[in-house]
C-alpha cells in the first residue's frame, strides 16, 4: 500500500526524470560522434524526437496534478470566492472531457497502428504504436488526476463551511 502511495505521488516525476536522463545522454553521445568521431548516430534524433512526445504527455498530467495548467487567471481573480469553486469545477469537467475525447481517438489510432496498419520506424526499429501510446497514456492520467484535484476541491470547500460558519 505504501508502494502504490509512494506511486501515485511521483509517477510523473520519475518518469519524466528517466525520459530527460536518457534524452541528455542520447543527445551528448550524438554530438560526440558526430563532432569528435565525425561519425552520426542514425537513431539518435528520431528517439529524442519520440522521447519528448512522450516527456510532454506525461508533463501535461505533472502540471495537472500541481494544478499549474493552463487556466485563464483572471476569471479566478475578479471573481467571488463561491463562483471561484464552481468555476475550477466547471474547469475540471471541461478539461476531463477535451481529455476523455483526445483519448478516445487517440486509442483507435493506437488500435489501428497496432491492428490494422501497423508500422515500424526505420531508424530506430520502434512500433510507432509505442511512440502514439503516449498520448492516450497522458490524457488518461491526467483525467486520473483532474478527478482527485476535483475531490480535493470539493473537501476543501466543505472544510471552508465547515470551519467558516
Amino acid at each position: 500500500m505504501k508502494f502504490l502511495k509512494l506511486l501515485d505521488e511521483h509517477i510523473e516525476e520519475w518518469l519524466l526524470i528517466f525520459t530527460y536522463t536518457a534524452m541528455l545522454a542520447i543527445a551528448s553521445a550524438q554530438v560526440f560522434f558526430r563532432y569528435v568521431i565525425n561519425l552520426s548516430i542514425s537513431w539518435s534524433q528520431d528517439l529524442l524526437t519520440y522521447m519528448l512526445i512522450w516527456s510532454v504527455f506525461i508533463g501535461i498530467s505533472l502540471a495537472v496534478k500541481k494544478r499549474k495548467h493552463i487556466k485563464v487567471e483572471l476569471a479566478f481573480v475578479i471573481l467571488p470566492e463561491k463562483q471561484q469553486f464552481y468555476l475550477k469545477i466547471f474547469s475540471n469537467l471541461v478539461f476531463m472531457a477535451f481529455c476523455g475525447i483526445f483519448s478516445y481517438y487517440s486509442m483507435i489510432k493506437v488500435y489501428k497502428l497496432i491492428f490494422v496498419n501497423p508500422q515500424i520506424s526505420e531508424s530506430t526499429g520502434l512500433s510507432m504504436w509505442m511512440i502514439q501510446i503516449a498520448v492516450p497514456i497522458g490524457f488518461i492520467l491526467s483525467i486520473y488526476r483532474l478527478v482527485v484535484d476535483t475531490r480535493m476541491l470539493f473537501k476543501e470547500r466543505a472544510d471552508e463551511i465547515r470551519i467558516g460558519g
